[in-house]
């Protein structure tokens, strides 16, 4: 082996200790927010469950606009508030996110 292979092959050694070290630290940092994160993937399989059979949901609305229209009208309303909300914050993200990006591609 070369002296150069030989520098080439410690550096690169080095290089993975600090990438497991990294990842270690990582990791411990992480464990704060995995709670967090586990409800985000209970509610991402839930909406992915739900996607997948339709007809579920439409069952269940028919049956409580069969039941309870007061009830329907009512969650329809904090249904259609929730969906103006989802929508300005998605475009105050989206604003915010490409000044980012300008900022950065300077």
């Amino acid at each position: 082996m070369t002296p150069r292979q030989q520098r080439l092959w410690m550096r690169r050694q080095e290089l993975l200790h600090q990438s497991s070290e990294l990842r270690q630290r990582l990791q411990r940092h992480g464990e704060g927010i995995a709670p967090l994160l586990r409800g985000a993937d209970r509610a991402w399989s839930a909406a992915v469950w739900l996607r997948e059979h339709p007809l579920v949901p439409a069952a269940a609305l028919a049956l409580l606009a069969w039941r309870r229209p007061r009830t329907l009208l009512r969650w329809g309303r904090r249904g259609w508030a929730g969906w103006q909300l989802f929508r300005r914050v998605r475009a105050a993200w989206d604003a915010r996110a490409s000044a980012m990006a300008a900022q950065f591609l300077r």
